[in-house]
């Protein structure tokens, strides 16, 4: 083989060469380009799950207290951000459905804890009482703290006398002020919430006002029939300079007489009851302040 045809095979194997090559490195960047587009992807794909993780455990508003932020969804739309409040607070730490009205009663600060006995420390915040029309209703007295949370006061249905408890009233209700539980109220169904609503009353017992201006011949007669209808139903009952009945106030025509102690120059008040003097009745208003309705 001469030189010359050397030359050509030469040049001929040079070319074929670097169109190899060239068809190599073509597919291999194919492959690089494809694999990060794959990459590219999936970190999308990572992503948008990331994301909508991120957004359900977002908590739902609803469950704040604060009725200044308090968003209503278009089933309670007609409803106030208080009475929305209301019914949660009574379907859950009450829990009864089946009352026939939700009487809502507001407290303000520096009012008694036992509004039955001066010897009572007062609530050191505004707070709110739920009660049905009758004490076996149930009943909660709470304040909000605006985050979704209430401080719940741990009232007794029935207020004790001095004599079945073994502290002052002032330890006894101050007690009840110092241990307050922090509960968090969950949302609830928005069906529930809203028949509950339609049984609520803002005004509360609030609507029975205390007149005064009983005459005294009536007073005197109240007081009688008390005094009798104690001597005969308890043995607790003492009559002595420590001890006495007075008038307390008219509600809705029926008087209110105070059964109260002496306790070193302060007056404890043991027991009121509701006097109906045209019929001679007597009723525990203390064990049950529905009987004046």
């Amino acid at each position: 083989m001469n030189i010359k045809n050397l030359i050509i095979l030469l040049t001929v194997f040079l070319v074929l060469s670097a169109c190899g090559n060239s068809s190599v490195q073509n597919e291999a960047n194919s492959s690089n380009e494809n694999t990060i587009a794959e990459e590219d992807h999936n970190h999308a794909d990572a992503n948008e799950v990331t994301n909508n993780k991120k957004n359900d455990a977002v908590p739902d508003e609803n469950t704040s207290l604060d009725s200044s932020n308090t968003k209503k969804s278009n089933a309670l739309s007609g409803y106030s951000a208080e009475e929305i409040e209301y019914a949660r607070v009574w379907l859950q730490i009450v829990g009864n459905k089946d009352i026939e009205e939700l009487n809502v009663v507001h407290i303000s600060a520096g009012e008694q804890v036992n509004p039955y006995d001066d010897d009572s420390v007062s609530y050191p915040e505004y707070v709110i009482s739920l009660g049905g029309k009758i004490m076996a209703d149930g009943m909660v007295t709470y304040s909000g703290n605006g985050d979704g949370t209430i401080n719940v006061y741990n009232i007794p249905s029935h207020w004790p006398s001095p004599n079945q408890i073994d502290k002052s009233m002032e330890e006894y209700t101050r007690d009840i002020i110092n241990n307050t539980k922090q509960i968090y109220i969950e949302p609830r169904d928005d069906e529930e919430i809203s028949k509950l609503i339609e049984k609520i009353d803002q005004n509360g017992n609030q609507d029975d006002e205390i007149e005064t201006d009983t005459p005294e011949k009536d007073q005197k007669k109240a007081i009688s029939l008390v005094r009798d209808y104690l001597r005969n139903t308890s043995d607790d009952f003492v009559e002595d300079e420590d001890h006495f009945l007075a008038y307390d106030g008219e509600i809705n025509g029926q008087i209110i007489v105070r059964y109260a102690t002496l306790f070193s120059g302060h007056t404890s008040t043991n027991g009121r009851y509701a006097v109906d003097i045209t019929s001679g009745e007597v009723k525990d208003f203390t064990a049950d302040p529905q009987v004046i309705d």
